[in-house]
């Protein structure tokens, strides 16, 4: 008779190789992200990776042309000024939140973290909610809306919610 023990499917086998309990925890706002992870047993927290958008600093007036871009209107030979559907500094906030998400994706795919904390300013939250794709959401434990890149990691580890310590 042929044995009959059960095979493991390989979805499980995948997330048996992921269960190392390490959390990452991303602080970020429009000009500055820092990556931290959430050291095991004794809870640190450490500083793996920083990245600076020197696009998302600064006044969003420093990023303006002089002038709007005019239009031609087509009954007539008046011309009025267009104000763009996304401003310059919006621009820029995707495309940081786009370049984190990848980023995280690159360390989800290589099984460097099983869950993820996100602390950013509300606005900046959004894009990011955006940014992330379904598996990345699905890691993602907490959210919290506040500015905080500028704040020292013992700051930050204070500010942490309980289930990112379990």
């Amino acid at each position: 008779m042929p044995d009959q023990t059960p095979v493991k499917p390989a979805k499980a086998a995948a997330s048996d190789r992921r269960a190392s309990g390490i959390t990452w925890v991303l602080v970020a706002d429009l000009g500055r992200a820092r990556l931290l992870e959430l050291q095991r047993p004794d809870g640190r927290l450490l500083e793996i990776e920083s990245f600076v958008n020197p696009q998302g600093r600064g006044p969003e007036r420093e990023q303006r042309t002089d002038r709007p871009p005019r239009v031609q209107e087509s009954a007539n030979s008046a011309r009025h000024a267009i104000e763009p559907h996304t401003s310059l500094r919006e621009k820029s906030a995707e495309r940081f939140a786009r370049e984190l998400s990848e980023m995280l994706e690159r360390g989800r795919h290589d099984s460097r973290f099983d869950r993820l904390l996100v602390i950013a300013p509300p606005q900046f939250l959004g894009v990011l909610r955006v940014a992330f794709g379904k598996s990345l959401r699905d890691l993602v434990v907490d959210e919290i809306a506040h500015e905080m890149t500028t704040r020292s990691t013992q700051a930050i580890h204070d500010r942490l919610p309980a289930v990112a310590l379990r």
